[in-house]
């Protein structure tokens, strides 16, 4: 974790994330590179994080095959895929998905 980032909590540390410098990842649409070499973004706040953890299903984008089927039946789709999702399409929206960039 960024030194930066510690004491907050976690809804302030999701609203404050920003991804790291030269991170090509498209956090909308879950697909790009990372310089950082993960498939995932390591440094975003769990609250952020739309993926089943078991199956790793994107329940933003629907993107990768959930092992519940079509109609998801695990406890993460229910307790806390929406709130996740909600959370992660304000975060989205605010803007703070890319470094800005510094004009002199």
């Amino acid at each position: 974790m960024r030194d930066d980032r510690r004491g907050l909590t976690p809804l302030e540390r999701a609203f404050g994330f920003v991804p790291c410098d030269g991170c090509d990842w498209d956090f909308e649409t879950g697909e790009g590179l990372t310089p950082c070499g993960r498939y995932f973004c390591p440094e975003l706040p769990d609250v952020l994080d739309v993926r089943c953890p078991t199956c790793l299903f994107n329940f933003a984008t629907g993107a990768s095959n959930s092992q519940c089927g079509e109609v998801h039946t695990c406890r993460f789709s229910h307790e806390q895929a929406p709130a996740r999702v909600e959370l992660f399409q304000r975060w989205l929206a605010s803007g703070r998905r890319r470094t800005p960039v510094l004009t002199g």
